[in-house]
């Protein structure tokens, strides 16, 4: 679904090394988005997601409700309710239900604050720490 948007909001993207181990960045001055190179295809869709996130909602800078808020909508994205009730009742972990769904466990935690925000379902199992 994030490709939709991307292709509706046509940003920028460029691959550049990025400061503090970074994966992505938007910069809403030039509306661009900005990707370190050589990520693993899985890391690049979900930062690439990421990114979408902060670039439609125009954040600009850091704060860490910013992060969450694109965290969660990048999951939302990501993520199918259905799949996700599914693999739940079987994979006992993050890593292996993202696993399961071809997602970073960093999208499971989000997609997990999310439902809880949300009170959409509760899971049989609470991520690890």
């Amino acid at each position: 679904m994030f490709e939709e948007i991307l292709s509706r909001i046509r940003p920028r993207i460029i691959e550049t090394a990025l400061p503090n181990n970074l994966w992505g960045a938007y910069d809403v001055v030039t509306h661009t988005i900005l990707l370190r190179p050589r990520l693993a295809p899985i890391q690049r869709r979900s930062t690439l997601s990421h990114e979408t996130a902060h670039a439609l909602l125009q954040h600009e800078g850091y704060s860490p409700r910013q992060e969450r808020v694109a965290e969660e909508l990048s999951a939302s994205w990501l993520i199918h309710h259905d799949q996700f009730t599914q693999a739940s009742l079987v994979y006992g972990t993050a890593t292996a239900l993202a696993h399961e769904l071809d997602v970073l466990p960093r999208d499971i935690h989000a997609y997990m604050r999310l439902l809880k925000r949300t009170q959409k379902q509760e899971t049989p199992w609470r991520p690890e720490e």
